[in-house]
Formats: C-alpha cells, sequence, structure tokens
C-alpha cells in the first residue's frame, strides 16, 4: 500500500535530512493533506530534529590528522577513513527513536470492532470492560485505542452502554450528526436513522449531548435528553428507566396507561398487542421482573378485569373500561 508506516518513516526521514525526491516531496505533501494528524505528524519530527542538531563549533581538519598519524603505520599498508562526529550519530539514532515513538503513538491505529444485532438483542464486552447492549436492527461500530485513551462508539439504532469501571478511556458517542460525551457510567442512546429524533437516557452519572456547531445539553442522572432532527433542537425531560427494558425485561410503571404499558411490553417481546373496549386510559401501578409475556398478561388481566384471547399472532386484551 502507498500509505504503509515504513514507507511513511522513511520519507519523513528523507525529508527533514534534505535526500527526497519531488516525487517523495509530492507523496509526503499528499499524505499531510489527507488529516491534520499526519500534518502534525511531520511537524513534530522537523521539530525533533532541530531540537537535536547540537551546536558544532569546532572546525575538524581530519585531513591533517590523518598527516599526522599516518607515519605511524606501515607505509605499504593504506588505509582510508571517514571520521563522523559523535554528536551526528547520537543525533540520528535520537531522530530515528523520536519518529518511531511519535508515529507509534500518534499515527498507529487501533482496534476496531463491527456488531450488528439483527433479530436478536446483542451485548458485547470492550477491552476495558465497557459493556455495550444493542436492540434489535441496531449496529455498532467501534474505534479503540488504549494507548490514547480514547474510544468512539458510531452508533445506528438502540444500545445501552455502561462504561468500564476503571474508566480509563475517555468515550464518545456518535448518532448520526450527534455527539454524545460520557462523563459518568451508564447511559441509554436511541438514535435510528429513519426516526424524526434522537433520545440520551442517563441512568447514571452524566453525558454531555451536543453536535460539532452546537454546544448542546448536560444530562445527569435521570434526565432525557430529546434532538428534534426537523427543528434542530434540544429539549430535557425525565428519563424513562424502562429504556433498558429490551436488555433486563424488567418493567416498573407508576401510574402509567394501559396503552402505554402494553406498547412497551409489545416493542421488548416482540409481540402485537391490541386493546379493546377503551381501556387504553386506564392508569395502573405494577412492576415485573424478568417475567415471560404470559405471566404479565396473567397478572395484568387479573390485576384490571380483562380477558386475554389470540388471533394469529396477535394479542387482545379486552375490558369495560375505566370510571
Amino acid at each position: 500500500m502507498k500509505w504503509e508506516e515504513e514507507y511513511i518513516e522513511d520519507l519523513v526521514g528523507k525529508f527533514i535530512v534534505g535526500e527526497a525526491s519531488e516525487s517523495e516531496v509530492r507523496d509526503l505533501r499528499e499524505w499531510c493533506a489527507l488529516s491534520p494528524e499526519n500534518q502534525k505528524y511531520l511537524d513534530d519530527s522537523l521539530l525533533i530534529f532541530e531540537r537535536a542538531q547540537l551546536p558544532d563549533d569546532r572546525n575538524f581538519d581530519t585531513d591533517a590528522a590523518w598527516d599526522k598519524v599516518k607515519g605511524q603505520i606501515t607505509a605499504k599498508k593504506t588505509v582510508r577513513r571517514t571520521l563522523i562526529p559523535l554528536w551526528k550519530v547520537a543525533a540520528g539514532l535520537i531522530l530515528v527513536a523520536a519518529v518511531s515513538y511519535l508515529f507509534y503513538w500518534n499515527l498507529a491505529p487501533g482496534d476496531e470492532f463491527v456488531y450488528l444485532s439483527e433479530n436478536e438483542v446483542m451485548t458485547q464486552t470492550l477491552p476495558d470492560q465497557t459493556e455495550i447492549s444493542m436492540n434489535k436492527a441496531s449496529e455498532v461500530k467501534v474505534d479503540y485505542n488504549a494507548r490514547k485513551k480514547t474510544g468512539t462508539i458510531q452508533l445506528k439504532g438502540e444500545a445501552t452502554i455502561s462504561i468500564g469501571k476503571e474508566k480509563d478511556i475517555q468515550w464518545t458517542v456518535e448518532a448520526e450528526n450527534l455527539l454524545i460525551r460520557d462523563i459518568g457510567t451508564v447511559f441509554h442512546v436511541k438514535a435510528y436513522p429513519d426516526g424524526q429524533q434522537i433520545e440520551v437516557s442517563v441512568l447514571e452519572g452524566a453525558v454531555q449531548f451536543y453536535s460539532a456547531t452546537h454546544e448542546g445539553i448536560m444530562l445527569q442522572a435521570g434526565e432525557k435528553g430529546i434532538y428534534d432532527k426537523a427543528s434542530g433542537s434540544y429539549n430535557k425531560t425525565v428519563a424513562d428507566t424502562n429504556v433498558v427494558a429490551f436488555k433486563t425485561r424488567s418493567f416498573q410503571f407508576t401510574e402509567e396507561s394501559l396503552q402505554s404499558v402494553v406498547d412497551r411490553i409489545s416493542e421488548v417481546y416482540d409481540r402485537k398487542i391490541t386493546l379493546l373496549g377503551g381501556i387504553g386510559t386506564c392508569k395502573i401501578t405494577v412492576e415485573f421482573e424478568e417475567e415471560e409475556l404470559d405471566t404479565i398478561l396473567g397478572i395484568l388481566s387479573e390485576t384490571m378485569g380483562l380477558e386475554v384471547s389470540e388471533n394469529g399472532d396477535e394479542i387482545i386484551l379486552s375490558g369495560e373500561g375505566c370510571y
């Protein structure tokens, strides 16, 4: 490949000492134009080389020195020597080491992971023990660099992210043109490409929800940030703890309408649930902890006096309504 590490190091070295050809200089300029990091790498290498140039105030007359000692050598033996000042050797070694160090720390790629959840919930653990739980039809691309202590999660879909306990890596989530910078521990992002909004719910800690052109909003634990794609506006509301139910299958509803309850359950268990008889506005307070769908429906039926029936894949809850 044109931009292999060895070739770049060779280009930089030749350029610094003035031995690069015109085509090599063009290649180097093209490489620097690819990213600000590449240009910084060259600038840093030049700076190190300049600082390595120790002052050379002494004028070495190698011919005179050789004339002085050659009389002590047998006349029949001819010796040719090239004398290189030790400081130049040291400077060269320093330059090579420094350039290699800069390349390793600033330009060497980190690790990349790609995860795709199609028809099932998926949980992946990253090297720093950060956990990503993805809902169905979601895609995640992770760029992880332990040396730079940075990580980027590019998300399409829905995921709950729990940062590793050591918190050594500064994580940023990218969702379309928005960024979520982690300052805390656990947060949830819903960002389906065909959705009208991008939602961030903070369960523990805090995050900054923003874009490259807007400072956005700061979200604390218990808060939910909503970005409206059409208006470009940010809003805050109370976080819904049930956003992680796709992973935990645990729910907590307080004076919630039955319609909202069955909508959430239907989404998590991937079953269509229809309400009949004007019961959708009935309020209910109930908790479910990793229950099977049949158990949940049975509890709702007993609690609210509902009848449960099925029509193919559709589940129907019917009753007389609320008074």
